[in-house]
């Protein structure tokens, strides 16, 4: 499993000099939101477009960010509408599973 880099808030800015990759900045900044409820149960996070407009990304770490919250259990990704917050219980409970067993 991937390492999510800690020290990115929500309102943190993305910094291409810094030594984690922009695709896992990207996803703390987004976790950051989905754990303070910005991005809510149920509710869409930003797309691929949105997300380089607003981060000034490229296409592919945008997508590439979105399918690692989606493997990670954030979100759950719907072709054609988008990636939804999911409940993380669920995902928590799993984990705990396999680290006991």
């Amino acid at each position: 499993m991937v390492d999510i880099p800690k020290g990115y808030g929500p309102d943190a800015e993305l910094d291409p000099e810094a030594a984690d990759p922009l695709y896992l900045q990207l996803a703390a900044v987004l976790i950051s939101r989905i754990d303070n409820g910005t991005y809510a149960l149920g509710r869409a996070v930003p797309g691929v477009d949105r997300l380089m407009q607003e981060f000034g990304i490229a296409r592919g770490t945008a997508r590439k960010t979105l399918v690692l919250l989606a493997e990670m259990g954030y979100v759950r990704t719907v072709v054609g509408k988008g990636s939804f917050v999911i409940e993380r219980e669920a995902v928590e409970a799993a984990k705990d599973d396999e680290s006991t067993g």
